[in-house]
């Protein structure tokens, strides 16, 4: 059969059916955009990201109910390890956290005991932290074992003096 379409009018590329690959949408090469200086291995950058991440999931879900009102009290703890624009954007509410789990550790003037460790089913932009806890009393026993997991997602830039910073997180409990 003949192909009766003008070729001159025929779309000049197919429709894509998958979004382009991440190195599809970059034309240099990664080499090409390395500053002087940078970690020329992807690797190490990713551990470099994945450790921060792991020390500031740490911290926003290490919380002493001795002195914290609520859960904000944490992620304020972090923000020396955050961009200055995202620490600035922290606010902690004016009520307390509340909920059976807190109010029973409350009571029993525990802290937060945690447990972080990468989770790689993400991409190379994003990295993704799962964080666990129980609450334990100050002579060391667990008053409570919670089944909520929290997965941590952080986006990270270089500081003005180079070091890594979380520029962007979200959390959601699984």
């Amino acid at each position: 059969m003949e192909n009766l379409i003008d070729p001159a009018v025929q779309d000049p590329a197919p429709a894509r059916t998958t979004p382009p690959s991440p190195s599809a949408s970059q034309p240099e090469s990664a080499e090409a955009t390395l500053d002087e200086g940078q970690d020329e291995d992807p690797l190490a950058d990713r551990e470099a990201m994945e450790k921060l991440g792991m020390e500031v999931a740490e911290i926003m879900i290490t919380w002493d109910l001795n002195e914290d009102f609520n859960q904000t009290a944490a992620e304020i703890r972090a923000a020396d390890l955050m961009t200055e624009e995202l620490a600035e954007s922290i606010t902690a509410p004016e009520r307390p956290t509340t909920g059976t789990e807190w109010l029973e550790a409350a009571e029993s003037g525990a802290t937060s005991q945690p447990t972080v460790k990468p989770n790689r089913a993400t991409s190379n932009e994003v990295v993704s932290i799962e964080a666990m806890w129980v609450w334990v009393t100050e002579d060391g026993d667990v008053v409570s074992n919670p089944t909520e997991r929290r997965l941590f997602f952080f986006n990270f830039e270089e500081g003005d003096d180079g070091e890594l910073l979380v520029s962007d997180y979200s959390y959601g409990s699984v």
